[in-house]
């Protein structure tokens, strides 16, 4: 007699659902498209620069893209919570489901990735199945009897849900199979060991591993997705999870077929706190923020700055985050905000960075409006500040290699040979940081790009010290700070007397404006700057140039190209 832990592997050789094999993919890792390193790959050393924010030329056409790509393990734990309430798993002390899985990558699912989702899904099936509370969200009725009635219910409304779609009649027979089998691959056979053995074949089953898209409707340029494909890729686009009821339901009938109505979903959807997770998860890509980058692992000379304490390290991160999502939803504001907006959140930990008296501020963020001629946009909060300094003075490398890159577009390339050997020049002369830095990049193979790209923005950051309080004078020298700057934005260079001129450049900038744009797109569609792309970022990049354009326009608006609704056939 088969037990229903092996058992129920040979069953899936007839398993329902599966399209194909859990193959080929090509997801990106949740902290953004392509792979991309969130900890930025330049050290603020000097390289070729490349072109601003990629190709502008707009090619039309439908960027190919896998069919069975998988869910990231972001998605994976986010869905696993919707559909059936589990955020953690009980066997495995009390951890995200998706920290036993492999991590994120492209390419085939390799045996011991394959083997990490049977174990998973054999720990939720066990755990929800063993929860009142969490076995009403896979079986929706009691068995009674055999259970052969309820089971059969429970697979075709459960397979709607995980399987982001209905199931075709052999799917629904195939699962009826397995139920039938239930003495022979369980130790008693009671409805209770099926429903189990049945939940961790669904969780198995490629159908819901992967975000497959197989209609083969005929469309301009390749095929159109059904309504329930663009379902699925509504519902992780905008939640990173499973359609909800009204999604489901628009799918059902076969009203997510035109742009309206995609864009009626899009905007109803985005009233969900989910969205405003989504909307989170970008910016964080955009800012390189997150664990293991420049965030979360500032240290400093507190001897030279006593203000600062690594336990304010999270929480300058989440004052970033909470002006992000202030603007995007609180305010309804748009891509230039981000740059002018003196709105911060601030609480007795970080109020002497700011100027400001801690005793007007409790442990919890209070908003407050900055003096506007010091502290316009998120470049000059303290979170980027402190991450982008050194360990005992500031850095105008670092902060001028993000403005540079990830800012405005423009890749400075790879440091030469020995550049980050380059040692700190002294001299009675060198009174002040940035001649100090100045001269270190002086050299031949880094003066081309440093001196044009890297170091002018970054000069203009001198007013902020390592820990992001603002300074008018060196504190070693008492030498006056100078931010008058030449800095290269779209293509030329222009004169930036200090941060809040730097900022009003950067908000009205074109280039910054596409960089914005190009990382949206990325993100959304899950592939890192596409040339077919190129027209959805034209696109959007003219409306933010317009003015007037929120960022929920925006995200809405990624929901209206052709290549949203229209798949086009990977290329091999």
């Amino acid at each position: 007699m088969y037990t229903w832990r092996s058992g129920i592997i040979a069953a899936a050789t007839f398993a329902a659902g599966c399209v194909g094999s859990v193959g080929d993919d090509h997801d990106p890792a949740d902290t953004g498209p392509g792979g991309e390193n969130p900890a930025g790959g330049a050290d603020g050393n000097p390289g070729s620069p490349g072109s601003p924010g990629g190709g502008t030329e707009c090619k039309p056409g439908i960027a190919p893209t896998s069919q069975i790509r998988r869910l990231t393990n972001a998605q994976y734990d986010r869905t696993v919570r919707d559909l059936l309430g589990v955020t953690a798993l009980a066997a495995s002390g009390n951890v995200a489901p998706s920290t036993l899985l492999a991590t994120d990558q492209a390419g085939s699912l390799t045996d011991l990735g394959w083997s990490s989702y049977r174990s998973v899904a054999e720990m939720i099936a066990a755990q929800v199945m063993a929860d009142p509370a969490l076995r009403k969200n896979f079986l929706k009725c009691t068995p009674s009897g055999d259970g052969a009635a309820c089971l059969h219910d429970t697979i075709v409304e459960f397979g709607r849900r995980a399987f982001r779609r209905p199931l075709t009649q052999a799917e629904v027979a195939r699962f009826d199979a397995i139920a039938a089998k239930g003495p022979q691959i369980t130790a008693n056979g009671t409805p209770e060991e099926v429903a189990e053995a049945l939940l961790y074949m669904f969780l198995i089953s490629p159908s819901f591993i992967q975000r497959a898209e197989i209609t083969e409707a005929p469309d301009a340029g390749g095929f159109a997705l059904s309504s329930h494909e663009v379902a699925s890729r509504l519902s992780y686009m905008l939640w990173g999870t499973i359609p909800d009821e009204a999604l489901n339901q628009a799918a059902d009938q076969g009203q997510l077929s035109t742009p309206a109505q995609i864009l009626a979903q899009a905007q109803r959807m985005l009233q969900d706190p989910r969205a405003r997770q989504m909307v989170a998860s970008f910016h964080r890509y955009y800012l390189e923020l997150g664990p293991n980058t420049r965030w979360d692992s500032a240290q400093r000379d507190t001897t030279m700055f006593p203000a600062f304490d690594r336990s304010l390290i999270p929480i300058m991160a989440e004052e970033t985050e909470r002006f992000f999502d202030h603007v995007a939803f609180t305010r309804g504001g748009g891509f230039q905000e981000f740059f002018l907006s003196p709105i911060a959140f601030v609480n007795a930990a970080t109020a002497p960075l700011y100027g400001l008296e801690p005793s007007n501020f409790g442990s919890e963020f209070q908003e407050v409006t900055l003096d506007p001629t010091q502290r316009p946009g998120f470049l000059t909060r303290v979170g980027f500040l402190n991450a982008y300094s050194s360990y005992n003075r500031t850095s105008p490398i670092l902060r001028g290699v993000f403005i540079t890159k990830d800012v405005l577009g423009i890749d400075p390339g790879t440091p030469p040979p020995g550049a980050l050997e380059t040692p700190l020049p002294e001299g009675a002369d060198l009174d002040t940081n940035r001649k100090r830095v100045d001269a270190q990049t002086a050299g031949a193979a880094c003066a081309a790009c440093h001196h044009s790209f890297i170091n002018p923005p970054g000069f203009v950051m001198e007013a902020y010290d390592a820990v992001g309080a603002w300074q008018t004078r060196e504190a070693s020298t008492g030498a006056p700070i100078d931010t008058v700057a030449d800095v290269r934005i779209d293509g030329e260079p222009v004169k930036v007397a200090s941060p809040a001129d730097l900022m009003e450049k950067l908000a009205a900038s074109r280039n910054a404006q596409r960089q914005y744009a190009q990382k949206w797109v990325s993100y959304a569609y899950e592939r890192d700057g596409h040339p077919l792309d190129s027209c959805t970022v034209n696109d959007l990049t003219a409306k933010i140039t317009a003015g007037g354009y929120t960022i929920l326009d925006l995200v809405t608006d990624l929901t209206q190209s052709p290549s949203f609704r229209t798949r086009a056939i990977e290329l091999e």
